[in-house]
């Protein structure tokens, strides 16, 4: 039978729907997509924006925001379709958008700009349903301490409210474990510094939701991917020197030990706990013979306190002291900082670098020089 001219249009036009909806298909659905981090870009001299790179061709770089003003920060969706970040704008306020990765469509998540409020530190839970942020409201024209607020990313209108209704609760950097079920947050009441830890749904029997972790330092810790157990970093004076070591919080009995030693020759400043909870990830400077300008990346055996720590990738040029996990606990992404030439000598021109770590293969590889506060941009 042969075809008319009609039908050869139609064939034709159906075919390159089919062929389009896959695309679609693949473009949307992460786990067909490489591997990719994401990072701000550039560190000096430009506008800085968010960008991806695929790990194994880094020079494949995509940049997915164009902002005019630059952007804070920002926190990739566990499924890797959504990016949430917080674009400046020239009256030094911060608010929250929201990007549909596959078709690069962005609404304002919470427009904080009509807010008069400084609105950053996207975090998404781990299943994706709730973002929380950290927020800085004006009053009468002078910025407060921030809060943490939640949003709603199942509601149409992204609805946001505070995590914790009094006002007087004031924090930071806001942390999830893996069950989604605990958030937190450093305290930004400096009568009363440290770690406040909130479950959504009270894990003891005293029915408690809101816990206070004493500590110093300043800094958000890790928490375990059940959410019993927090380990975070603490300040220690040695030699008229402070120095910083790792200590951990037993949530559920309510017990304090020190997960690296105080009084050891190490300056421990942060760990990140491995999704499976079985590895801990630590950035570590020796203070004896084995002391190095910067602080070294390692990694620690949870089920053998004392076997050694496993070197990620040594070299005493660099410091290493921000990280992250994949999902599956198979890589690091790091950003690193060259203190050193290769000859010793201080580089003077030295810029940020993203690196991955591969622990299968034991393999590590520079992704691009200029970005920083990098994230797993798919699962």
């Amino acid at each position: 039978m042969k075809l008319q001219k009609l039908d050869i249009v139609v064939i034709t036009i159906v075919l390159l729907c089919v062929i389009g909806v896959g695309i679609a298909g693949i473009l949307s659905d992460p786990a067909l997509q490489p591997t990719r981090v994401g990072y701000l870009y550039p560190a000096f001299g430009g506008i800085q924006n968010v960008y991806v790179s695929d790990i194994d061709n880094p020079e494949n770089q995509i940049q997915l925001t164009d902002t005019a003003y630059g952007v804070f920060d920002f926190d990739f969706s566990p499924d890797g379709r959504w990016l949430a970040f917080a674009e400046k704008n020239g009256d030094a306020i911060a608010t929250l958008r929201l990007m549909d990765i596959p078709n690069r469509r962005i609404v304002e998540l919470v427009d904080c700009i009509a807010l008069d409020a400084y609105c950053t530190t996207p975090k998404f839970s781990p299943d994706g349903t709730i973002l929380s942020y950290q927020r800085t409201e004006s009053m009468n024209g002078r910025y407060g301490l921030s809060r943490i607020w939640l949003v709603d990313m199942t509601s149409p209108s992204y609805e946001t409210i505070p995590l914790i209704a009094d006002t007087q609760v004031v924090g930071h950097s806001p942390v999830w474990s893996a069950d989604g079920n605990t958030l937190a947050f450093y305290s930004s009441d400096t009568t009363q510094p440290g770690i406040l830890i909130y479950d959504f749904v009270a894990r003891r029997d005293d029915e408690v939701q809101l816990r206070f972790i004493p500590s110093s330092h300043g800094t958000m810790g890790t928490i375990s991917p059940n959410g019993q157990e927090l380990i975070f970093p603490e300040i220690v004076k040695r030699d008229d020197q402070l120095f910083s070591h790792l200590r951990s919080a037993d949530l559920l009995d309510k017990e304090f030990t020190a997960f690296t030693d105080p009084e050891g020759p190490t300056d421990d400043v942060v760990a990140q706990w491995s999704p499976d909870g079985k590895t801990i990830a630590m950035a570590r400077r020796y203070t004896d013979d084995r002391w190095t300008m910067g602080h070294q990346l390692y990694l620690r055996i949870t089920s053998d306190e004392d076997a050694d720590l496993i070197p990620v990738d040594f070299n005493e040029r660099y410091n290493t002291s921000y990280f992250r996990w994949n999902q599956g606990g198979t890589q690091l992404v790091m950003q690193r900082f060259p203190l050193q030439n290769e000859d010793g000598s201080p580089n003077r021109e030295a810029r940020p670098e993203v690196w991955v770590y591969d622990l299968e293969t034991e393999t590590t590889t520079m992704i691009i020089s200029g970005g920083f506060i990098p994230q797993w941009a798919t699962p």
